[in-house]
């Protein structure tokens, strides 16, 4: 049995695969696995603070407490910053993926 997921969400937000990565996430965590989000490439925009279902389902699980990580530099490399997320995202360096990952049972990408 999978006792916990780690979802890479690479793809931008109003695609199909970016929106079905983050379900997943709510899906695992609010039934009660340790479930964590990563978002890294183009899957940062994600994490913005802009209106929409995506955004819905974000801030609920940072509220209920899941974590949502962004990888600093895709961040940068976007012209982003943490000011530009939502409440709650954890922007990692990324000797802190490989730590995330290995300590999960499970990693799916979308």
């Amino acid at each position: 049995m999978i006792t916990s997921l780690c979802v890479i969400v690479r793809r931008p937000k109003g695609e199909e695969l970016s929106t079905l990565g983050i379900r997943t996430v709510y899906a695992t965590f609010m039934g009660g696995m340790d479930a964590k989000l990563l978002c890294i490439e183009d899957g940062v925009f994600n994490l913005l603070d802009n209106p929409g279902y995506n955004t819905e389902m974000l801030n609920e699980l940072s509220k209920e407490g899941a974590p949502i990580y962004a990888l600093t530099g895709h961040l940068q490399a976007r012209g982003l910053s943490e000011s530009n997320l939502i409440a709650g995202v954890q922007v990692i360096d990324p000797a802190e993926v490989a730590e995330i990952i290995e300590a999960s049972a499970s990693v799916a990408a979308f």
